[in-house]
């Protein structure tokens, strides 16, 4: 610990610790309260808890802001934030991560009706028409697929039914049930409430701000609604 706090101190640089499974690491080698004076910040990569390239037979939301019932304790950006404030290290040098695409993963027979997590699945689901990467889409990519009430209503299975988060603790999520020659996918993502909702966490908190993970998979062009880049407005919103 003596010789990474020493390096930290002769380099002084801002250093981001990319994967939430360092924070597990930290608790075993590392002392928050020594590192501090060394760095401008730590950017808290508080998303990507579940993807389908580490998870591909279960599906669960990716990037809950507090603990669910039977999952890991640490799988949530409250009890990474919470760690490194027990820990003595100044809330105004920790940035909450937010991420700007979903993750999906492929449904079969076998996941069930109801789209509500965590349940079977077969790897990650299909690719998007610009990111061309299975198992993630960006913004545009998942508003364009999620129906209308009007499409819902009329029986339409084409494309993805958006389940809510009314508490905003946990997330949002879409389902397409696998049917006749359609491939079944669920979609664990953040829209402008679950982001608005995070940023005032932030502000609560007094934590140093917000990373955004990252612009170019933001709707930039204003496909969705109109707004250009609906996730950075609604965290500069929530702040």
């Amino acid at each position: 610990m003596a010789v990474f706090t020493t390096l930290l101190y002769s380099s002084h640089f801002a250093f981001n610790f990319s994967y939430t499974s360092w924070t597990t690491l930290l608790t075993v080698y590392y002392d928050p309260r020594s590192l501090a004076p060394h760095l401008d910040f730590v950017s808290l990569r508080n998303f990507d808890f579940y993807t389908p390239h580490r998870n591909p037979k279960e599906a669960d939301y990716t990037a809950p802001l507090y603990e669910l019932l039977d999952r890991k304790a640490d799988e949530n950006g409250d009890y990474q934030v919470r760690y490194w404030l027990q820990n003595a290290f100044p809330a105004n040098k920790l940035i909450y991560g937010i991420s700007t695409y979903g993750r999906t993963w492929r449904m079969t027979e076998d996941s069930g009706l109801t789209g509500v997590p965590p349940f079977y699945t077969e790897g990650p689901g299909e690719e998007g028409p610009y990111t061309k990467e299975v198992g993630l889409l960006a913004f545009p990519e998942i508003c364009s697929k999620i129906a209308t009430p009007k499409e819902i209503q009329a029986g339409y299975l084409g494309k993805l039914r958006k389940i809510n988060d009314p508490t905003k603790r946990f997330g949002t999520y879409a389902y397409r049930l696998p049917k006749d020659d359609k491939e079944g996918i669920w979609v664990s993502f953040e829209d402008p409430d679950t982001v608005t909702s995070k940023a005032s966490y932030v502000k609560a908190k007094g934590l140093g701000g917000v990373a955004i993970v990252d612009l170019t998979l933001d709707d930039f062009r204003g496909l969705c609604t109109g707004d250009k880049y609906p996730i950075l407005r609604a965290a500069k919103f929530g702040l």
